[in-house]
Formats: structure tokens, sequence, C-alpha cells
């Protein structure tokens, strides 16, 4: 539970959900488009995902943080967005600061594009070989 201490004074539990399986995947993986992206709309999607995951309780309510409207009201400023989004990543096994630097993701993701790339590349021989095949046999 992360308390949030609003601008009148109250304070705010944040309850937070774990993710699934499948969705903790996922979630993992988006990290690291999420941090080495400037894209607005990527960053904005995966922000929304993950507080998605939150609950405000206030006035003896709860609350999902699942819209722009809910997580203004609740939370009114970005440091508290920050610190419930890194909490319910935290909690889930990513840890923000450090989830993006492993080496590990980077030569994986290399390695994946060097995969794709012979893989389309191989695509596009094999039709050209038969060409020239082809040619030499007329």
């Amino acid at each position: 539970m992360i308390e949030i201490v609003s601008s009148q004074g109250k304070v705010k539990n944040i309850t937070i959900q774990n993710f699934s399986a499948l969705d903790g995947w996922e979630f993992q993986r988006r990290f690291i488009e999420f941090a080495s992206t400037t894209d607005p709309k990527i960053r904005r999607a995966y922000i929304m995902d993950v507080l998605s995951y939150a609950k405000v309780e206030f006035d003896d309510l709860v609350y999902p943080l699942s819209t722009d409207a809910m997580i203004d009201n609740h939370l009114e400023h970005w440091k508290n967005i920050v610190i419930v989004f890194e909490g319910i990543l935290m909690q889930n096994g990513i840890d923000p600061k450090t989830h993006a630097e492993s080496p590990s993701f980077w030569s994986n993701a290399g390695a994946e594009l060097a995969v794709g790339f012979l893989a389309e590349t191989t695509k596009l021989m094999g039709p050209a070989m038969e060409m020239m095949q082809q040619r030499k046999a007329e």
C-alpha cells in the first residue's frame, strides 16, 4: 500500500494489484520499449496500463485509477503519479531504475533484430535465386 497526501492534507491509500503471469510477462517486455522511446503515445499507453493496477481508497470508497480524470483527481501531481507507477512496477518485480539497463535485454533485442533481418532476407533471396537459375537454363 502507498500513501498519498492530497492537496487538502487528506491521506489517500493506494492499493496495488499484482499482475497476472501473462500480463507481467508483457509489462516487463513493454517496459524496455517504454524506457527507450520518446513517443508520447507509447509512453502514455504504458503508464495508463500500469496505473490501472492501482486503486485509491478515499472516504470509505475505492476508485480505480483507470482514466485520466481519476488519475488527475486522486493523484493530483505528476510526482504522485511517479510514486504510484514505480510502486506498481516494483511490487510486480520490475525495477524501473535498472530493468532496461540489463545488457541481456539489449543484446537480445539485437539478436531478435538480426534473426528477423536474416529471415526476411532469406524470403527475398529464394525467389531471386530461382529467377537466376531460370535465366541460366534459358
